[in-house]
């Protein structure tokens, strides 16, 4: 952008002077100006797009030193060949800056956090695996070429485990889940609503809002959110970022708001790292309309995200089991449920062949509301269906004791979450209202045996709601 601006100035063709000043006999003598030159624009470059992050000296010395050798090696690299100074260069040196990572404070374990919800999944599946009743009235009803042995087992661990499992092999392994009501762990929403939107809006913003927050509508939400919060904080400035399916996310957040990147539904990432993923996102089928997206284009999404942008908190919000529960498909449902779960795999496969990411990364998982607990409701989810209020969550990272299935533990609600996303990055998340407080149990510092099943509840994690 400066060499162009520079050229135009000057009356020369942008093109020809890329070309004077790399491949003629002038090259080495000016290389010095080029560098300076090439590094200001690329540097304005992404400061226009808000991609530099804000750190302390003295890393920005190392980093500038860095880049300047790496232009060194691009000017090398280009002799034969203009160098397209708007994407391939702002793009390689964002890579390189990225390179040094600032966060330095040893004490906080987790440094990166992953927050992963599967819309409308039910504790029932989640915990038993498929119901016998739905899944046999569902084999007659579907047009899939569906088999007993596909979901059903002699036990609802085997069940659950043929549904989910990477869930029940690594999470029950590394982590902690909480939600069987059946053994005594009862997770719960606090909004009267019961759907979507009311639900992720206690999720983010640490309390429910049962006066604004009433419909699915895309309106821009009025309360303060725990994403935007953490993006805000100077070590997380550029740094946050939600890929969400359906397409009333923007509003969730309100993205006008900023402190957050968000991308929902068909909206396309501007970057040529995502043009193959744009593509597939102009001719994929539209099953729902434009309003939800396919949750593997989603989870490409933000795993393209990952690796390009290395983001220290990413949302992904997948749909596709609460669109087929409402169509009271269940077999898709299990099947969605089925593909969450490998998408999750990958992404913590990626997390953790990442030396950026390895065991310095939080995954919690849940979903924004639970279903009816009947066979005759179990696709219904309002204010007045019986079970639409039971939720469950998972987790696992490196603050988080390895107990597996929690048993008989203290109520914990949804309103909790967003001071608990908060506490794992070593911050205390404050809304515009009174919020939750974390979830403390998740913070035990010291390994205890995988055998242990059961934890000893604090008594002080009590639950605010108001001021």
């Amino acid at each position: 952008m400066v060499a162009s601006t520079f050229a135009a100035a000057c009356g020369i063709c942008t093109k020809h002077t890329y070309d004077f000043i790399l491949t003629g006999p002038n090259f080495y003598c000016m290389r010095k100006s080029l560098l300076l030159l090439l590094l200001l624009g690329s540097t304005t470059i992404l400061n226009a797009q808000n991609r530099l992050p804000h750190s302390p000296l003295p890393l920005p010395i190392a980093r500038w030193t860095t880049l300047a050798e790496k232009l060194n090696g691009y000017c090398k690299k280009y002799i034969d060949e203009p160098l397209d100074l708007k994407y391939s260069l702002p793009d390689s040196l964002f890579q390189q800056w990225r390179s040094y990572e600032f966060v330095k404070d040893e004490e906080q374990a987790s440094k990166y956090l992953i927050i992963i919800t599967l819309d409308g999944m039910r504790w029932q599946e989640v915990f038993m695996g498929a119901d016998s009743i739905l899944w046999n009235q569902a084999l007659q009803k579907s047009r899939l070429p569906l088999q007993t042995a596909d979901f059903q087992g002699a036990s609802p661990e085997k069940r659950r485990e043929k549904l989910m499992p990477f869930l029940w092999s690594q999470i029950a392994q590394h982590g902690q889940i909480y939600g069987n009501r059946n053994k005594a762990s009862t997770v719960s929403v606090t909004n009267k609503m019961r759907i979507s939107y009311p639900g992720y809006n206690e999720i983010f913003a640490g309390y429910p809002d049962d006066q604004h927050i009433k419909l699915n509508f895309k309106i821009p939400n009025p309360n303060s959110n725990v994403l935007r919060f953490i993006g805000q904080n100077r070590s997380f400035r550029g740094r946050v970022a939600s890929f969400a399916s359906w397409d009333v996310f923007p509003s969730i957040f309100n993205a006008k708001m900023g402190g957050l990147y968000i991308n929902a539904a068909f909206q396309p990432v501007q970057n040529n790292h995502f043009s193959h993923l744009n593509r597939q996102l102009k001719s994929v089928s539209k099953l729902w309309g434009k309003h939800l997206r396919p949750d593997s284009l989603t989870t490409a999404y933000a795993l393209q995200y990952l690796r390009q942008h290395a983001p220290r908190v990413l949302h992904i919000g997948l749909g596709e089991t609460d669109e087929y529960a409402h169509e009271k498909k269940y077999a898709e449902y299990l099947l969605a449920a089925q593909a969450n779960d490998r998408m999750i795999s990958q992404i913590w496969q990626f997390v953790q062949s990442s030396p950026r990411y390895r065991n310095k990364t939080t995954l919690f998982i849940t979903t924004d509301h639970g279903r009816g607990n009947s066979p005759a409701t179990w696709h219904k989810h309002h204010g007045w269906v019986d079970g639409a209020e039971e939720i469950w969550f998972a987790v696992m990272g490196p603050q988080t004791a390895p107990l597996g299935e929690i048993a008989h533990s203290t109520p914990y609600f949804q309103c909790q979450f967003a001071q608990t996303f908060a506490a794992f990055l070593g911050l205390e998340y404050q809304g515009n209202k009174a919020v939750a407080g974390k979830i403390s149990d998740l913070f035990i510092q010291r390994s205890l045996p995988l055998e242990q099943k059961i934890i000893n509840i604090n008594p002080d994690n009590q639950l605010i709601t108001k001021k």
